[in-house]
């Protein structure tokens, strides 16, 4: 009787020292966390999954950046964007020179726009207001510092009375980068007769050296916009995957740029193709998609007085669309299903895996070998999981982590990088589709998520691997600008990382862990979703009739 008192007291006892020492773990380990985050913000070291700046997160877009010049360590990449003069991207293997041509550039004015009329669109299924009092989330609302006059400091204009509009000045920009507004009408025709003739063709680069593309090749796809400095780091870490050779690179654009152009389709240590995105912002300059100048600016107030041509198409907080980011969304929508339903190297027999990245990523060596391991490893360790994730935030002890794996729901926006699909999973997640065409959120990430949370029962199962092979290296340059950004310092760090980390890369099995992650509650959206065009636009690209005559009929010409 003694004995077995003593053994209940006992248990009792350590039920407490055991939560005591979770108590203590998990504060070191937010301590951790938080002075990783700090050290991100001042340039240095990583950050949480929170907040680290991807593609998903951010809602700004540096401006004004004047002149291209970026300086690559140790040979990677040097690139001076001056008209006539040569840039010359290097590695251990090969020198690639790529001559710059002469753009002929135009003003706005050039661009012969839509005559406005008097009438609000009738055509279309409008919608009211919604909680147009509503702030914009500021955890997830961060803006790229273009500061004002007058020391920089944000500023705020009060409403003018009478219900007359007022547009807020917050010492950010939220307007659409010149460059990709400078065409001419001939040039933006010429581009898009490019575009279109390269889609249709789907040439794979360097067949001749590695044969011809199987129905098991494991595909990488990359979303590319303009960071060439990124693209050329992503492309060495690439060079460095063991197995590269044996698969697929897809580079999908949102930009026409003759010097990306000569830059990808100089790669040889790999087969190559390019897609490209045919609603950009570049093509359609001055109307949907782009920034039509009869859209409401993002933050007008006094919605009684507009007359602009979306006003009645809000967010849930009350802001108009922003083209800079809705095309990244589209963007992201587009390729899948130009990857899964419109080439022809991934038609109904394919069986392989593909693998989504961006081109601020950075690879780790066995970034293949690992993905192939979990494939054989899933029917045993998780044989109801659609996605195997590749990338992740985690940022403690590679110790920690060695060769583990773990279950859980899909939280795309923690497993936002390198995450792998096959057709099956592409199948099952279309099927939202009409979801994911209206959620509020102009980030894919945070869509994917509640599509992930409330249009599947049960929650879409993934198979994750703790120690990421994907590293983010762009905190600066397309969405952010810091007051100091070296993105080779920031490559540097990540290809030390992985240095540091060797003794647990090319694992030859993988340990599963009995945790099971949930993806937590359902979230509001964001906002940034809410414009009538957007959401068609979206539902055409899912139905595969997205084409030019989409666009013109979303242009409501006579309507102001």
């Amino acid at each position: 009787m003694r004995v077995s008192v003593f053994m209940m007291r006992w248990r009792r006892e350590l039920r407490r020292v055991l939560v005591a020492l979770l108590f203590i773990c998990m504060t070191v380990k937010l301590q951790l966390e938080l002075r990783m985050l700090d050290s991100a913000e001042t340039g240095g070291g990583y950050a949480p999954w929170w907040g680290n700046e991807t593609l998903g997160h951010l809602r700004a877009f540096p401006k004004n950046s004047g002149s291209q010049n970026y300086s690559k360590m140790k040979g990677i990449l040097t690139l001076n964007e001056t008209h006539g003069k040569e840039v010359s991207t290097s590695n251990t293997d090969a020198v690639i020179n790529i001559k710059l041509q002469h753009k002929t550039m135009a003003k706005p004015r050039d661009i012969k726009l839509p005559t406005p009329t008097k009438d609000i669109v009738k055509n279309a299924k409008l919608k009211p207001l919604i909680d147009k009092t509503a702030p914009r989330p500021k955890q997830r609302g961060a803006l790229s510092l273009d500061r004002s006059k007058g020391g920089g400091a944000a500023s705020k204009a009060a409403p003018k009375k009478g219900g007359k509009v007022t547009v807020l000045n917050r010492g950010v920009s939220h307007d659409v980068d010149s460059k990709e507004v400078s065409l001419t009408k001939e040039n933006i025709a010429r581009i898009k007769k490019q575009l279109e003739a390269e889609n249709k063709l789907q040439k794979i680069y360097n067949v001749n050296r590695y044969g011809p593309v199987l129905n098991n090749t494991s595909i990488l796809l990359v979303q590319v916009h303009r960071r060439l400095e990124n693209l050329a780091h992503l492309v060495k870490s690439m060079k460095a995957v063991r197995g590269i050779n044996e698969s697929l690179v897809i580079f999908s654009h949102d930009f026409w740029d003759e010097c990306m152009n000569n830059f990808v389709r100089n790669i040889t240590e790999f087969r190559v193709m390019q897609i490209f995105f045919p609603f950009s912002i570049q093509l359609h300059p001055f109307t949907f998609p782009g920034r039509d100048p009869r859209d409401c600016p993002w933050n007008v107030k006094g919605h009684q007085a507009l007359t602009c041509l979306n006003r009645a198409w809000p967010d849930s907080y009350g802001h108009f669309r922003e083209a800079a980011f809705t095309q990244i969304k589209h963007h992201w929508w587009w390729k899948l299903h130009r990857v899964f339903e419109g080439l022809r190297v991934t038609g109904k027999s394919y069986s392989g895996h593909v693998v989504f990245l961006e081109e601020d990523h950075y690879l780790a060596p066995d970034l293949l070998h690992v993905l192939h391991l979990m494939v054989r490893l899933q029917p045993t360790l998780c044989k109801d999981c659609l996605v195997l994730t590749l990338g992740n935030y985690n940022k403690l002890n590679a110790a920690v982590y060695k060769n583990f794996v773990e279950r859980g729901d899909w939280w795309v926006t923690k497993y936002n990088m390198g995450f792998a699909l096959d057709a099956s999973a592409w199948w099952t997640l279309r099927k939202c589709h009409r979801q994911f065409c209206h959620f509020d959120d102009y980030n894919w990430d945070w869509t994917m998520t509640s599509l992930v949370q409330t249009c599947h029962k049960p929650r879409i199962p993934m198979f994750s691997i703790r120690l990421s092979r994907v590293a983010h290296v762009g905190s600066c340059g397309t969405h952010v600008k810091k007051k100091s950004c070296d993105v080779g310092a920031e490559v540097m760090v990540a290809h030390n990382r992985f240095k540091a980390v060797s003794q647990y890369l090319f694992p030859k099995t993988l340990i599963l862990q009995s945790t099971h992650r949930s993806s937590g509650k359902t979230k509001k959206g964001n906002g940034g979703w809410g414009d009538y065009r957007d959401q068609q636009l979206c539902l055409a690209i899912a139905n595969g009739t997205a084409t030019q005559n989409t666009i013109e009929r979303l242009q409501f010409p006579d309507n102001t």
